[in-house]
């Protein structure tokens, strides 16, 4: 079945122009053409069809690797690189279960991209917001489609540990990140969760905190949980989503911590209590979570969420998928 799907890919890319797969619809067409043969394969030598997918995702990528050998390992980019993204398609429709393939996948766009933002920008802002920000349209239907495909992808990134070394700036230099805290290129370098709070979507940030985001990202940019208290002073009467979020990322920090360094802890807290005096009073932010000790609640329950997220990030390789389920909806009860 490999020599079927290899001929395939040096036979279309053949006929094509280097910028033939540069729109969305060219690559569906690709797609369809792709998805019939894998219907046609598998029923021809009886095997599933996730299968002979996976064995589809794996000429994608060695496709991708011969013309990138032959131009002395560089990307030629155009059509050869969007067959990544053929193959980043067919993987979700068909539910590919093997890890290593997909981390193979995921390591190639990388390597050519630095970054993952064509994933991420369709789940924040929807399929066709991406191609103002970025240039490209999202492969995926819809904004609910591009959310289920994420967290296809940030499954298997969690299942095979998956992490890249990211240039940050001249302060932090390299750091070796997961896949979820890859900033974005078109953001700012912002990293995933930053921009979705910006884009004040509560659903999507739980998401992203639920598979680990790092809760106050090293890229560059204020604390999250400021960066939300000045929005909502802003705004406040406006702000319902951005609330949300606020209520939800306090849940992952034992308190707030003040800004302002480094002066004096009573000059801190006297610009802290002016500056967001209107939230104290709408009972957004309580004086114990700036100022004070949270109580034993909150803090245990911090903990163990912490500790959770850690054990589970740790032997979830090793456990059938029916206990990472239950593991998975454990989360969702503690974070509700």
């Amino acid at each position: 079945m490999e020599v079927i799907f290899d001929c395939f890919f040096e036979e279309t890319f053949l006929r094509l122009e280097r910028s033939g797969l540069k729109t969305k619809q060219k690559r569906k067409d690709v797609i369809d053409h792709l998805t019939a043969i894998i219907l046609g394969t598998s029923k021809g030598q009886n095997v599933t069809a996730t299968e002979t997918c996976t064995l589809a995702v794996i000429s994608a990528i060695n496709y991708h690797q011969r013309k990138k050998c032959e131009n002395n390992n560089v990307c030629l980019m155009g059509k050869f690189h969007n067959v990544l993204y053929i193959g980043l398609k067919i993987a979700w429709d068909w539910g590919v279960t093997d890890s290593d393939v997909v981390k193979t996948l995921l390591y190639e766009i990388f390597q050519c991209e630095q970054n993952f933002e064509r994933l991420f920008l369709g789940a924040i802002f929807g399929s066709n917001a991406p191609y103002f920000i970025a240039g490209w349209r999202s492969d995926f239907l819809d904004q609910d489609e591009n959310i289920r495909a994420l967290v296809f992808y940030l499954e298997h990134a969690k299942n095979a540990r998956l992490e890249f070394p990211v240039y940050l700036n001249k302060y932090e230099g390299t750091k070796v990140l997961r896949f979820i805290d890859v900033p974005i290129e078109s953001c700012g370098k912002a990293s995933p969760m930053r921009v979705a709070l910006q884009a004040s979507s509560p659903d999507l940030l739980l998401t992203l905190l639920r598979y680990g985001a790092n809760s106050n990202p090293k890229d560059g940019g204020m604390m999250p949980i400021i960066a939300i208290l000045d929005k909502l002073v802003e705004a406040p009467s406006t702000q319902i989503h951005v609330e949300t979020c606020l209520k939800i990322l306090l849940k992952t920090v034992p308190a707030i911590e003040m800004p302002y360094k480094p002066f004096t802890f009573e000059h801190r807290k006297g610009i802290f209590i002016e500056k967001y005096e209107i939230l104290f009073e709408r009972g957004c932010i309580k004086q114990q979570q700036v100022f004070g000790v949270m109580d034993l609640k909150h803090l245990c329950r911090h903990r163990y969420t912490s500790c959770l997220i850690h054990w589970m990030n740790y032997i979830v390789c090793s456990i059938m998928y029916d206990s990472r389920e239950f593991a998975n909806q454990l989360s969702i009860a503690i974070w509700n």
